[in-house]
Formats: C-alpha cells, sequence, structure tokens
C-alpha cells in the first residue's frame, strides 16, 4: 500500500501496470526495429513513434496509483491488444505507413486510458 495525493490509501492498479510494463516493452522492440530498418524513412517513422510511446509511458506512469473500475481495465486491456498490430508493423519495416497507422491506433488507446484513469485518480 502507497499513501496517494489526497490521504487516501491505495495499490498500483494491475491492469495500468500491465499496459504500462508493455509499452516499455514496445519502446525496447522499436529500438530494435531502428538497427534493422533498410531506409531513412522507416528510420524516422520508428524515431517518432519511440518519442510517442515513450511520452505515453510517462503518462501512463503518472496515473499507475489509480483505483481500480471495469472501465479502466477494459482501456488497458484495449492497450494490451493494440500492440500486435505495431509489433507486426515493426517485423515489416519496409511498410512504414502501416508502423505509423499501428503507432497512431494504439496511441489514441493508450491516451484514452491514460484519461479514465486520471479522471478517476482525480
Amino acid at each position: 500500500m502507497t499513501d496517494r495525493p489526497g490521504g487516501t490509501t491505495g495499490v498500483t492498479n494491475p491492469d495500468l501496470d500491465g499496459a504500462h510494463r508493455e509499452l516499455i516493452a514496445l519502446v525496447r522492440r522499436l529500438e530494435e526495429g531502428v538497427d534493422v530498418a533498410t531506409t531513412p524513412e522507416a528510420v524516422a517513422a520508428i524515431a517518432d513513434a519511440i518519442i510517442e510511446v515513450n511520452a505515453r509511458v510517462t503518462a501512463m506512469g503518472r496515473v499507475l496509483l489509480t483505483d481500480r473500475t471495469a472501465e479502466i481495465t477494459r482501456s488497458a486491456r484495449a492497450v494490451s491488444a493494440a500492440i500486435p498490430a505495431v509489433e507486426r508493423a515493426i517485423d515489416d519495416i519496409e511498410d512504414e505507413q502501416a508502423l505509423v497507422a499501428g503507432i497512431a491506433g494504439l496511441l489514441a488507446t493508450v491516451d484514452h486510458a491514460v484519461e479514465l484513469a486520471a479522471l478517476v485518480r482525480g
């Protein structure tokens, strides 16, 4: 248990914690993608994705101490479900459009989860 702002006590939300860890792993996977990219466009797309996913890692880290609700659970699971599509795009690194589209969808999903957690947290 950890004291939260406002004097209440809570534990790290396990759903958000899992999604947070998966995003951190995705950043590592994107970094590996830079090593195998063969075009400047692919490297640029990956670098942009790393910046954006890292921003969401930080945002999600800020709201980990949030009460667990069904809505947050669904959102965190949606983040986890969106990651495989991005990983497939990394595997096909020459299709930077697919990577950009996959990252954009993932980021929107993460943003929604963070917004919900921030609202619950208050």
